[in-house]
């Protein structure tokens, strides 16, 4: 009788625990490190980035901890770790996500690249073990501040005769840009600096089609994602900023005028006319 007792109170404590786990969709946010454990520099390879925009990509509100809204509340978001294992043969990533007591809530299969070019491998090797944060179908709940806002002079004062202080919850504007002042789209003043995605990745999308910007020292590397590829991207251009003016140049050398909107969305010239792609995150 003992014994069916004591399976019953686990059976109980189990399934109570199932009820009460929250799905990632019920947090409204995910915190990337920008240096993992395997790293000996912040985000070395530019891996932590393109950890944070496969993230925003796949339904989250992901963050560096140095850009997290202000007086968000702390167990409402999630923290992103990533372990690797860099090797001659074969590199290693896998995908870890915790919540703000540190349990693991979800841990990825381990990607796996076998390039020899450390950037590229890890790449490949992220990619590879997002396809599990893929298949979650995430879509995280708009993120909700707390402001702190005193109580006027008629409501019950504490102890030390100052205004008591409560917390009420407000949904955060944050999540919509506020965008600058609409420019011609034929002038110069179209392509000012104000326009340039600041971020190192940006996704954009045409015709059905997925497309990653990458921020160089040089300007911008512009990719299609692409199944046939090692690393999954394909190279169709890079676009070059000089005196405001951009110029894409595309796999083949041949160059045409571009420009980014106020929405930083990407018009491209062709003999068409112009072809535009749209900013995603």
């Amino acid at each position: 009788m003992k014994k069916y007792y004591v399976l019953l109170v686990l059976f109980i404590c189990l399934t109570t625990k199932s009820f009460s786990q929250k799905s990632l969709s019920d947090y409204s946010y995910i915190i990337v490190s920008d240096q993992f454990e395997f790293q000996d520099e912040k985000d070395k390879y530019d891996l932590n980035s393109l950890i944070k925009f496969l993230y925003n990509k796949h339904g989250f509100h992901a963050y560096f901890k140095d850009e997290v809204p202000d007086n968000v509340r702390r167990c409402d978001g999630l923290y992103a770790d990533a372990e690797g294992k860099p090797g001659f043969l074969i590199t290693k990533v896998e995908m870890i996500i915790r919540d703000c007591d540190g349990t693991e809530v979800f841990r990825s299969q381990k990607g796996k690249s076998d390039v020899k070019d450390y950037r590229k491998a890890y790449y490949e090797a992220a990619r590879e073990a997002f396809r599990d944060v893929r298949d979650l179908y995430v879509n995280q709940k708009p993120i909700s501040t707390y402001e702190e806002v005193a109580i006027d002079k008629n409501v019950k004062k504490t102890s030390k005769n100052a205004a008591k202080v409560v917390a009420v919850p407000v949904v955060a504007k944050e999540t919509v840009d506020k965008k600058p002042k609409e420019k011609p789209s034929n002038t110069i003043e179209s392509n000012a600096i104000e326009n340039l995605p600041t971020a190192k990745f940006s996704n954009y999308t045409n015709a059905g089609k997925t497309y990653l910007l990458r921020k160089t020292k040089e300007g911008y590397s512009f990719y299609e994602e692409s199944n046939d590829s090692e690393d999954g991207l394909l190279l169709i251009g890079k676009l070059s900023v000089l005196a405001n003016e951009v110029t894409f140049t595309d796999s083949n050398e041949v160059k045409s005028n571009a420009e980014f909107d106020s929405s930083k969305n990407l018009s491209i010239e062709n003999k068409k006319g112009s072809t535009i792609f749209k900013l995603e995150n």
